[in-house]
């Protein structure tokens, strides 16, 4: 696992509520993950400071037995984020690239919007084990997330949420606006290869900023891209 704290648990850039089916987030600045992260011999979680202030946290995890066998497989978590990214021309942007056995199970979207317009027209594009051709294509980014017609006003539910957004304005989407789809019931199996992206779709010709965290389970011996980016992490935001 390598995802700043932001996206894996669904908040984003800024420490606003998410109860979801496998996240929590609270005012008190509470952080609860209930993904189930299986491992046959040990574990090592690690949180690392790459910002410039110094922050005070307590951290701990429970556990419970688990029999390993042929069918185990260990929970993963991604995260790519570009800024600035042009608008112009239209553009697929990756997600994530995974080479293995596995299931895909969800992702976190952070998009930075500069102006009024509105930015969530893309459609995700998703190649399952080698496809030359994607055999997901969707309908817009706000219908993957469960909003479409681009509602304004926050939400919360078991597997499609979207805390709440910097602009109020059902025509003003002007800031940060943070979405997530937990794909608990319409998991994605991979037998060799997922590639997962995302259409930049926007009415104006701009500069957004985009950052995604992206949560699978794969058979040990699976690998993916990218990579961890402490460089990317550690920039300032976007105002």
């Amino acid at each position: 696992m390598w995802c700043p704290l932001g996206e894996f648990f669904g908040c984003g850039a800024r420490l606003n509520p998410v109860q979801d089916w496998c996240r929590s987030v609270k005012k008190t600045g509470k952080l609860t993950s209930r993904w189930v992260m299986p491992y046959g011999k040990s574990a090592r979680l690690v949180i690392t400071n790459h910002g410039q202030k110094s922050v005070r946290m307590t951290l701990s995890a429970w556990t419970s037995p688990w029999r390993w066998d042929d069918r185990s497989m260990h929970f993963h978590a991604n995260w790519h984020c570009q800024y600035p990214l042009n608008t112009r021309p239209r553009s697929d942007w990756n997600y994530v690239e995974i080479q293995g056995r596995g299931v895909y199970v969800g992702d976190t979207l952070t998009v930075f919007n500069p102006v009024v317009e509105w930015y969530g027209e893309g459609d995700e594009k998703i190649y399952i084990d080698g496809e030359k051709f994607p055999s997901h294509i969707g309908t817009g980014t706000e219908d993957y997330y469960g909003y479409a017609w681009g509602m304004s006003h926050h939400f919360n539910s078991p597997f499609i949420s979207m805390p709440l957004r910097d602009s109020k304005g059902k025509r003003d989407w002007r800031g940060y606006t943070t979405t997530s789809r937990l794909r608990v019931l319409d998991s994605l199996p991979l037998q060799s290869s997922l590639k997962m992206d995302m259409e930049v779709w926007h009415w104006a010709d701009t500069k957004v900023g985009y950052a995604v965290g992206t949560f699978w389970y794969a058979r040990p011996g699976a690998v993916s891209s990218p990579g961890p980016a402490p460089e990317e992490a550690s920039q300032s935001l976007p105002p």
